[in-house]
């Protein structure tokens, strides 16, 4: 990467901070969804938060659960998963196989809360009900678990807003707030800090 001059790599270094207010909070958060198709509606809420968002499709043939485990196990605190995933066989299958994965691979254990779709989102939300494949090979696994008439649905059916709405709350829920408040207050001085260095390179730079 090349810059014009001083200020122009200290801009760059402004839009690029962000202080890891988590080091100070008791728990540690994330929050993995089944589908990237909702990613796009979730983002700035996990920006706000500086929680980091995982796509779980396809994480056991690209082997990113060892990743995700190594990282984890060097993780000292409880750590809570936030999980988005379509109400069908398929959907809870992915649930239950990465959290198993992923604890293997890190040795560490960690909790995994379902925050969508719920069986009840569907009546609750009016939500288009499918009926369960007869083909995938996990449904009678499925009915065992929700009835025999189970519907399913897909997670880009409920609402971005009420998504948004609970992974708020949960997070919120596991945060001490009084030190992340702390927090936001150093990273605003630190914010202040690099503009005021920025400012006196610029004028440094115009007296040359």
């Amino acid at each position: 990467s090349v810059w014009d001059d001083p200020v122009d790599y200290i801009e760059t270094v402004k839009g690029a901070y962000r202080r890891n207010n988590w080091q100070d909070q008791p728990n540690y958060v994330e929050v993995w969804s089944e589908k990237g198709t909702i990613l796009g509606a979730i983002r700035p809420l996990a920006d706000e938060f500086g929680v980091t968002l995982r796509t779980c499709h396809g994480y056991g043939s690209t082997g990113m659960e060892s990743q995700i485990g190594s990282f984890f196990n060097s993780v000292k605190k409880p750590i809570t998963v936030f999980y988005l995933g379509d109400h069908d066989p398929s959907g809870h299958n992915i649930e239950a196989d990465m959290y198993e994965k992923v604890q293997r691979a890190s040795g560490t254990k960690f909790e995994m809360r379902r925050l969508a779709i719920h069986a009840a989102d569907i009546r609750a939300f009016n939500l288009p009900p499918q009926k369960i494949k007869s083909t995938d090979s996990r449904a009678e696994g499925f009915q065992r678990r929700f009835g025999q008439g189970a519907a399913t649905v897909e997670l880009d059916a409920l609402p971005a807003n009420e998504l948004r709405r609970r992974i708020s709350e949960a997070v919120t829920g596991l945060l001490d707030v009084d030190r992340w408040q702390r927090a936001l207050n150093v990273q605003e001085v630190e914010f202040a800090s690099i503009a005021e260095f920025g400012e006196h390179m610029r004028t440094i730079l115009a007296h040359q």
